[in-house]
């Protein structure tokens, strides 16, 4: 921070109202708090407000804090970021994880007090502290991207939810289809066919074979290598089965149905958005597809969340932007020999990287070996310890890569 006058702006937003507290280098209160709406006048009297506390204040610096909720501090913040009236300073923009103003409420008098007015003085205190987050950047350009990259994460994850629910009614109807597995993927055609045909698993069992084994080469469009083989592990599946009463069945069927509908409807969910992913992409330049594994999805995710790389100083910084370094538990002599993953981070960026990491250690021999050696490294949590850590590695690669405007280049 620069040794002039500050003035320290802590927004307690919501969806209708902004809290705002101003405090000067001494943490004194620049007159009283005020509240405004929180649509387009109300901001632009925000901005008002702000500007006269700075001349009372005698300020020459302007650092402004929100708490990210959701999307309900986006249009203050880029309104701020874009203001002719704040142009010429310009304002420093942060936003705070919700724990971290959390943990550091406690450390405040009266911490059991919870009102906006509250949270707008500690968000207001955080930001004179020091030790800021990365610094809010607008980032138009990338944000047509960023709202289709985010989307598709939510909707993946919802699709794997849909996926592990649908499982768990699966082993009410089947108990034994998962360990028996009878078709390599549960939510393939064939198997879902055999799962819509059959309410029990005495239908099943009283199928006759020569007709199981017709309706299997017929749903499998005769692509089984050996059908023979899938019928008896049908058979296998009805005859170590649970029973289960007729009216319960009925309802499990019904709700395996509705949850394939779902899954079905995620799936073609995120086709589309691969495909607008990919044509939104073609309007940036980056060599990230250059990563063996790395396609325009997950090049567009990453991308997305960097946005300008020269906001990073160094890849340690865009590692912890990421949330991809540990907390440290070290006292004295002890030193913890395993810690956390910090939280206060960005959760979309390191889904990128994570799902990213993944599939290029699958493709690339030099992540291959590195994901292998930290796999052999521990005896805890091996595969979600060394695919972080492969991550993280990523994150050098990527770094030097946007940073210097090279194409990937794999060791001899």
């Amino acid at each position: 921070m620069s040794m002039s006058p500050s003035l320290f702006v802590g927004i307690d937003v919501s969806h209708k109202h902004n809290v705002v507290c101003a405090l000067d280098d001494q943490a004194q209160q620049v007159k009283k708090m005020a509240s405004f709406p929180n649509n387009l006048p109300g901001t632009e009297q925000l901005e008002q407000w702000i500007v006269e506390k700075m001349h009372i204040a005698q300020a020459e610096n302007l650092i402004v804090g929100t708490e990210a909720t959701s999307f309900y501090d986006f249009h203050v913040m880029e309104h701020l970021a874009q203001s002719p009236l704040l142009a010429h300073l310009p304002p420093s923009l942060f936003r705070f994880n919700a724990k971290m103003i959390r943990d550091f409420k406690k450390a405040l008098r009266a911490p059991h007090v919870k009102n906006d007015y509250r949270d707008a003085f500690a968000i207001a205190m955080r930001l004179r502290v020091g030790d800021l987050p990365a610094a809010f950047r607008p980032q138009l350009e990338h944000l047509p991207l960023q709202r289709l990259t985010r989307f598709r994460a939510h909707t993946a994850k919802s699709l794997a939810r849909e996926k592990n629910y649908f499982l768990s009614q699966l082993f009410l109807k089947f108990s034994a289809y998962t360990q028996i597995k009878p078709f390599s993927d549960p939510f393939g055609a064939t198997s879902q066919a055999i799962l819509a045909e059959y309410l029990s698993t005495d239908e099943l069992m009283a199928m006759p074979i020569e007709d199981l084994l017709e309706f299997i080469i017929k749903k499998g469009r005769n692509r089984f290598p050996d059908p023979q083989e899938v019928v008896e592990k049908l058979k296998k599946v009805a005859r170590e089965s649970y029973r289960i009463r007729p009216a319960l069945a009925q309802s499990v069927h019904l709700v395996l149905t509705l949850s394939y509908k779902n899954i079905r409807t995620l799936t073609s969910t995120i086709k589309e958005l691969d495909e607008a992913i990919a044509k939104e992409l073609e309007g940036f330049t980056t060599t990230l597809k250059t990563i063996p594994g790395i396609g325009p999805v997950y090049a567009a995710g990453i991308l997305a969340e960097i946005g300008n790389i020269d906001y990073f100083p160094g890849h340690p910084k865009l590692a912890k932007y990421a949330g991809l370094t540990w907390t440290e538990h070290q006292s004295g002599d002890f030193r913890a020999e395993e810690t956390r993953i910090i939280k206060a981070a960005n959760a979309y960026l390191r889904y990128y990287l994570v799902e990213a990491a993944n599939l290029v250690r699958l493709h690339d021999p030099t992540f291959r070996a590195f994901y292998q050696r930290k796999h052999q490294e521990t005896l805890k949590h091996k595969h979600k310890r060394a695919l972080v850590l492969t991550a993280r590695k990523l994150v050098r690669v990527i770094f030097a890569m946007e940073k210097n405007g090279t194409i990937y280049r794999p060791r001899a």
